[in-house]
């Protein structure tokens, strides 16, 4: 029960924080000439952003992997499986493009919603699915013809206009859910607490921000801010992160990755090509989502 309370008092934290950094941004973007600023200077940044906050929290892997099992050939077997799910998560998207991004972008659903709202007790699988799903198509809302676009460079194929709408309809009917959720849910809350730390008021606060901020930025800056900001870090909270002890699991999993980056498309580098890192994204979630049942099934099989 401590433990809930100490998760929460710091994840309400982590909200404040994130509210007021959104303000600023969106503060100094209106302010700031766009002219003034390098567009590819600021989507280097969210790249490398993703590639390292954003990776970070499933980073934290290795040490699932480590203090989930424990023996040494448990852990060589875990290990082994973990990175020919990241292997074939890779080689998926190398063969199967169309397949590849369906699939990272049902995981992001499930995963987001999950992800983002663990702490909240009433959230039921409806509103973690309408916040996911939010989460993963919002910039697709007030910039159709950017997000079309490396859609396209993604798997060399167009997106048919009939699922441009369908996805339009699910969004809005998803933003209507959400907002409906945390407003009833505030009327109807019994807890008294003051407004800047009443978590609906906070999550519909981050919620708001976020549509202003797809209107306002290019949508990979936008999901940088958002997969770091609001997703990673809150992940890092929920997994118990400590610098001290934990900051050795996030560079052994995340040097890699940008490694990779720079080596594989450092030296082409234009502000067309950065959507290299979604394919390792969805070679890493594979592996990430899979892992709890990778650890069961080790435990399992440790116990047969």
């Amino acid at each position: 029960m401590a433990y809930l309370k100490n998760m929460l008092n710091k994840i309400i934290i982590h909200q404040q924080l994130f509210i007021l950094s959104l303000l600023g941004f969106i503060f100094l973007n209106t302010l700031i000439p766009a002219d003034l600023v390098n567009p590819d200077y600021l989507i280097w940044t969210a790249l490398f952003l993703v590639s390292s906050i954003g990776v970070s929290h499933g980073a934290l892997d290795g040490k699932l992997i480590w203090y989930g099992i424990n023996k040494n050939i448990q852990r060589f077997t875990l290990f082994i499986f973990y990175l020919l799910f990241v292997l074939s998560g890779w080689m998926l998207w190398i063969s199967f493009p169309v397949i590849g991004l369906t699939l990272l972008l049902i995981m992001a659903v499930f995963h987001f919603g999950n992800a983002d709202l663990r702490f909240l007790k009433l959230a039921d699988i409806n509103i973690k699915l309408s916040w996911g799903f939010t989460m993963t198509f919002l910039p697709i809302l007030f910039k159709k013809d950017i997000v079309l676009s490396i859609f396209y460079n993604l798997i060399n194929t167009k997106i048919s206009e009939t699922l441009i709408v369908i996805i339009y309809c699910i969004l809005i009917l998803s933003i209507v859910r959400i907002y409906w959720f945390f407003v009833t849910n505030f009327l109807n809350s019994k807890e008294k607490s003051v407004w800047y730390e009443d978590k609906n008021i906070l999550l519909l606060s981050e919620f708001t921000l976020l549509i202003l901020l797809s209107y306002l930025v290019h949508p990979f800056i936008w999901f940088a801010i958002y997969f770091c900001g609001l997703h990673g870090l809150r992940s890092l909270i929920d997994s118990k992160f400590m610098w001290r002890i934990d900051l050795k699991w996030i560079m052994i999993f995340t040097l890699p990755v940008l490694i990779f980056i720079y080596f594989t498309h450092g030296k082409y580098w234009n502000s067309d090509n950065y959507s290299i890192i979604f394919p390792i994204l969805g070679a890493l979630t594979i592996a990430h989502m899979s892992l709890p049942t990778l650890i069961n099934h080790i435990k399992k099989l440790a116990y047969d």
